[in-house]
């Protein structure tokens, strides 16, 4: 507990005290020796009347009342200077009392923080700081916490709940555990970020009798530790461009195009190739930490696919106001790496020790000019091609960014499979689109870790990428074989059908065995979320991933057990030509 929390116990505590008895021993601390002078004054005092109750019941049992006049005045001086001592013990106690209130009111005023204190009714003490007053924006005197936190309507009834729970005596959670669903932070009018913390007073070691609310200002602090993000971010973004420079440029490449291509006229109906381009674009610059960038492609996405928008005309107007977005938010980017990256590098392309465009082109200029193909072949396979799994870097340090962002636990991804040299111009298009698959697998796939664990797993998922040449039966050519496995939840069968039956209720789906239906996932607009979130909900990653991959002449396919994990299957041709 603060420093700051314990002098403002000592006030409520100092209430407490003229409401029920405090235990103590002499020596154990200044406020248990002044408990035991007024324990001391009860017993003088009751001393004393007791004595004037004898002498006043003396003929009541037939004894001789006190008629000596020095005896009566032994007594009443007696008495008197009982009284008086009593009063000088309770005075000297009264004064201290108030000193230290008025020493915790000042010390607490003086720290900036909000204190009060609420009972189980969950109304406020009298006993509050100043503070409170600016933090929180109100008096708490007397008000029920809910209306000083400004607890919105449709939760105060769970409010509620949790304040119930919390005073009742023989729960089972523990203190921390229940304000652990009351509010953390107050919605302040002005722009300031208001953090609530509670603390425990019991009045017995099981029974709770107040709690102690604290407000700090965490304005500056969180202003601070937003300057240390961005910075943090900037740091990240050139590592990522150094390290993924091809990615890179190819995330340039695709925003250009996107502002060509959104500069012609397009109906309404036929912009879902535009719309997923937008889509995917959105997870590129994202992964560059390109934020601002990634905010006005996911706004002009949103507000493309608003139902509001009913016309061509309508929706042509959106995309160019949005268009002109983009194109500010890619001269925002140019202008902070340009230091980075110089003015000449898109001009560069792909660049290995030379331009990855030069070394297709040396390949095809030996083609046509009568080099033997064995020699060709030898130049793109140990030249120009890379090994497979190089090409997944990129979907890797994603994984691990979106895991992070939402708080679960991922091991380091596996490879398995042969390994294959590949034209990275070739599958440059697929293994873009493969950023939907990542973002699935996290937001869909692997659970958070307490469920992983309830289900006797591993708390930290795994992800495994196998590549392979395999022959196909049908046309005896060869085909590159990526498979992409998560050990998460699967995809559940029914709940693919529930929403099938929300938006293709007369489709053959009805027919289909729990293989075939979870097939339906590339389906345009087919997605197993409620509601649309940063990572997925719109049903159109996984459409995209399928059209790559049949743009190649291949096929994907999904295979999936509940609680067991999913497996991606993709073929597509394999050749080492240009």
């Amino acid at each position: 507990m603060s420093e700051n929390a314990k002098l403002f116990e000592m006030g409520v505590e100092a209430q407490l005290a003229a409401e029920r008895p405090a235990s103590g021993s002499a020596g154990l601390s200044e406020a248990a020796r002044q408990v035991d002078i007024i324990h001391v004054s009860l017993v003088g005092m009751t001393l004393i009347v007791l004595i004037l109750l004898a002498a006043v019941a003396l003929p009541v049992f037939d004894f001789a009342p006190v008629t000596n006049k020095a005896s009566f005045a032994i007594v009443c001086a007696a008495t008197f200077a009982g009284i008086g001592y009593l009063y000088y013990l309770n005075y000297g106690v009264h004064s201290l009392v108030s000193n230290q209130a008025r020493l915790t009111e000042v010390l607490v005023n003086s720290l900036g923080q909000g204190f009060l204190a609420f009972g189980p009714d969950g109304k406020c003490e009298n006993v509050y700081s100043q503070a409170c007053v600016d933090l929180l924006q109100s008096v708490p005197a007397g008000r029920h916490i809910m209306d000083v936190l400004r607890v919105p309507e449709e939760g105060r009834a769970d409010f509620q709940e949790w304040l119930d729970v919390l005073f009742m005596p023989d729960h089972a959670l523990g203190f921390q555990d229940v304000v652990n669903f009351l509010p953390h932070f107050f919605a302040h009018s002005g722009d300031r970020r208001i953090a609530l913390m509670y603390r425990p007073i019991y009045s017995k070691p099981t029974v709770l009798d107040r709690v102690v609310l604290i407000a700090t200002d965490q304005t500056d602090e969180f202003a601070a530790q937003e300057l240390a993000r961005q910075r943090q971010e900037y740091a990240d973004m050139i590592c990522r461009i150094f390290r993924e420079r091809n990615q890179f440029m190819a995330t340039i490449a695709h925003v250009r195009r996107f502002i060509e291509e959104s500069a012609l006229p397009i109906r309404r109906d036929e912009a879902s190739g535009l719309l997923r381009m937008l889509h995917t674009l959105k997870a590129a610059v994202k992964h560059f930490h390109f934020n601002e960038l990634a905010d006005t492609v996911h706004m002009l996405e949103s507000e493309l696919r608003s139902e509001t928008v009913t016309s061509d005309a309508q929706f042509m107007e959106i995309l160019q106001a949005g268009r002109r977005r983009v194109e500010d938010g890619l001269k925002a980017v140019f202008a902070s790496t340009k230091d980075l990256i110089g003015v000449d590098y898109e001009q560069n392309g792909n660049v290995h020790e030379v331009s990855e465009e030069a070394l297709y082109s040396f390949a095809l200029l030996m083609s046509v000019s009568g080099i033997s193909r064995d020699v060709i072949d030898h130049y793109l396979r140990f030249i120009v091609a890379v090994p497979a799994q190089d090409c997944f870097r990129q979907f890797e340090r994603e994984l691990i960014d979106l895991a992070e962002f939402t708080g679960k636990q991922i091991k380091p991804m596996r490879f398995t499979g042969s390994n294959p040299p590949v034209l990275t111009r070739i599958l440059h298009p697929l293994i873009f689109s493969l950023t939907h698959v990542a973002r699935n697998i996290i937001d869909h796939g692997i659970e958070p870790a307490v469920t992983r664990l309830a289900h006797n797993k591993d708390p930290a998922g795994q992800i495994t990428i196998h590549t392979d040449v395999e022959t196909d039966a049908r046309s005896g050519g060869q085909n590159l074989l990526i498979t992409i496995t998560d050990d998460g939840g699967g995809i559940d069968p029914a709940r693919v059908r529930a929403k099938l039956a929300a938006t293709a209720p007369d489709d053959t789906w009805r027919s289909q065995d729990d293989h075939a239906v979870i097939q339906n996932i590339f389906s345009w607009g087919f997605s197993t979320r409620d509601t649309v979130s940063d990572l997925s909900g719109r049903g159109v990653g996984m459409e995209a991933v399928e059209r790559e991959v049949k743009a190649l002449g291949g096929s994907i396919e999904v295979f999936s057990e509940l609680f067991r994990g999913t497996r991606f299957e993709i073929r597509v041709p394999y050749t080492l030509q240009v």
